[in-house]
């Protein structure tokens, strides 16, 4: 080979080897672009995940603000019927405490009243003049007349005070108090006609009785009075001499054992010693009654007591007895003797007394002169 083939020649290698260089550049620039594009499927993966991990986690957090807000609103509804419940609670309390507040004011004003008729009233009576009360004192004394009367039938009562009544409009001397004194002087004459029942004699002549009773003898048949054996006491009795003496006192024993006696009319049974003191007891027990009766004024049961005492008397005592026949005729007597007695009406003067005009009484009116009070003792 020349020279210049052999210059030649290596001028043509560099082509050869840039030909080899750019198909080995194109080659790598491949691999690179493959390996550029590969990775692109993996991101795409990494986002899709992402997403979904996003929603769930979003799903999760709606589901979590769901659940507190369904929680909330229960609560809210819980909250508001509470609030439904008390407020119906206090409008109760209130409609009550308006019924009591209502109550209380019509308290307050029946009080208010009440109040201002008893201011009045003080000041009537602290402005009252001597007449004035003179006057109040004769209604007074009248009032505690008809109670002791209407109420216990104190008729010595009543007078004393009727005529305290009279003797304190006498000392008034105003004209409108002459009627009133006229109509006491009538009252007073009226108690002064009443005939009271000797109320503490008759419960005496009754207690008398009952002490008698165990006195009183009782009809015959009856068997006595109960009595204890007497055993072992007396004198002894001598040795009979011979047979006939014994025969004789054994005879003379044995006859009081026996006891005859006639009688016209038909027996009736014979009564024990327990049965007479049954009937004592129980006399004495009605003789109790008729006198709790009389004490208490019950004229029907005083009555029925005596009429029932008087009917055992004859049916089972001695009749023909003196101290029988003195116990009949008083229980007589007290059985017609009234133990209660119409009271009259005495209200009339009150009703006069209060109808006078207290104001219209002045202090100038002419006083007669003033009498010395009697002492008075009443039991209002």
């Amino acid at each position: 080979m020349t020279d210049e083939q052999k210059k030649t020649a290596p001028k043509k290698a560099p082509a050869t080897d840039n030909a080899a260089a750019a198909k080995g550049n194109k080659k790598a620039l491949a691999k690179n672009t493959e390996t550029e594009a590969k990775p692109a499927p993996k991101t795409g993966r990494l986002l899709t995940w992402f997403a979904i991990i996003l929603i769930l986690v979003a799903s999760a957090v709606g589901y979590w603000a769901f659940i507190q807000l369904k929680q909330s609103i229960d609560q809210l509804s819980v909250d508001t019927t509470n609030s439904e419940k008390n407020t119906s609670q206090l409008a109760q309390n209130m409609r009550s405490s308006s019924d009591q507040l209502s109550a209380l004011t019509t308290q307050l004003k029946a009080l208010q009243r009440e109040s201002n008729e008893q201011i009045n009233l003080l000041q009537k009576q602290v402005g009252k003049n001597k007449r004035q009360w003179l006057i109040a004192e004769a209604e007074y004394l009248t009032r505690l007349a008809n109670t002791r009367l209407r109420l216990v039938g104190d008729v010595d009562t009543a007078i004393i005070a009727l005529q305290a009544a009279d003797q304190r409009l006498k000392e008034n001397g105003d004209p409108s108090t002459f009627t009133v004194r006229e109509q006491l002087a009538k009252e007073i004459h009226a108690l002064n006609s009443v005939t009271l029942p000797d109320i503490v004699g008759i419960s005496s002549q009754l207690l008398a009785l009952e002490s008698a009773l165990s006195h009183l003898p009782i009809s015959d048949p009856h068997a006595g009075r109960a009595q204890a054996a007497e055993i072992g006491k007396g004198e002894p009795s001598p040795m009979p001499e011979n047979i006939q003496q014994t025969l004789n006192d054994a005879w003379q024993n044995f006859s009081k054992l026996i006891v005859v006696r006639r009688h016209d009319k038909p027996l009736a049974a014979m009564m024990t010693p327990e049965q007479v003191e049954l009937i004592r007891k129980n006399l004495a027990l009605k003789l109790e009654a008729a006198r709790l009766a009389l004490i208490r004024g019950d004229e029907a049961l005083y009555t029925a007591s005596i009429d029932i005492s008087i009917q055992w008397l004859s049916a089972y005592f001695d009749n023909d007895q003196p101290s029988v026949k003195s116990a009949l005729d008083q229980l007589n007597r007290l059985k017609n003797t009234a133990i209660t007695v119409s009271l009259p009406t005495i209200d009339t003067s009150l009703k006069l007394l209060r109808d006078i005009p207290l104001m219209a009484i002045s202090e100038q009116a002419p006083i007669s002169p003033k009498t010395v009070d009697t002492a008075i003792d009443v039991k209002e």
